[in-house]
């Protein structure tokens, strides 16, 4: 099975959000939410995190993406027009056809449903338009909530590195997760 690699970034639609690529005037809604200290205390996001940062990061995610080597999507809340958080697919191997992905999600949006549509919408690109046969999480420990997202949409807890990562002053655990092609066809009818 052969890979498709776009050359674009697509915008894909959802109900309450849309995945699209990021650009400099999206800036000071990404500094505003990956800004805040919450955000950054389960993430890989510097802290503090400042507008030049912001601006770094989206030339990033454009030569990642001429690279082939990351799809990363600003989530556009439809309502406010404005990015609020982020959400990836890295570490693409074409390959052997897996990736991971990543997200964060400003803390006014949390638990509204928001991050599990987005990973949907990641998943559905990533196994149905680039075949992936897998795609792969990490989560920092205890980060509960992400957790509860990526179990709610499929994923499948295959393992921990214990205190694998120094975050805040201490050592964290590593919760790997994955879902595979299979799964995601046989559970993506059941999701609302």
């Amino acid at each position: 099975m052969r890979a498709i690699m776009p050359v674009m970034l697509p915008t894909l639609k959802g109900r309450k959000i849309n995945l699209r690529r990021v650009h400099k005037s999206d800036a000071e809604s990404i500094y505003k939410h990956a800004g805040d200290e919450e955000i950054s205390r389960y993430t890989f996001l510097p802290n503090p995190y400042r507008l030049d940062d912001a601006y770094r990061f989206i030339a990033v995610t454009h030569t990642a993406l001429r690279a082939k080597k990351a799809f990363n999507f600003g989530i556009e809340y439809k309502e406010e027009k404005e990015i609020i958080g982020m959400i990836s697919l890295e570490h693409v191997n074409f390959q052997h056809l897996f990736a991971e992905t990543g997200y964060w999600l400003g803390r006014k949006y949390w638990s509204q449903g928001i991050a599990r549509e987005a990973l949907q919408l990641v998943l559905k690109f990533g196994f149905e338009q680039l075949k992936l046969n897998r795609i792969y999480a990490r989560v920092m420990h205890p980060n509960i909530a992400s957790a509860r997202v990526l179990e709610k949409t499929g994923f499948k807890k295959e393992g921990i590195m214990r205190k694998s990562i120094w975050r805040g002053g201490t050592w964290m655990d590593l919760i790997w997760y994955a879902i595979l092609k299979e799964e995601y066809k046989h559970i993506k009818a059941d999701w609302k």
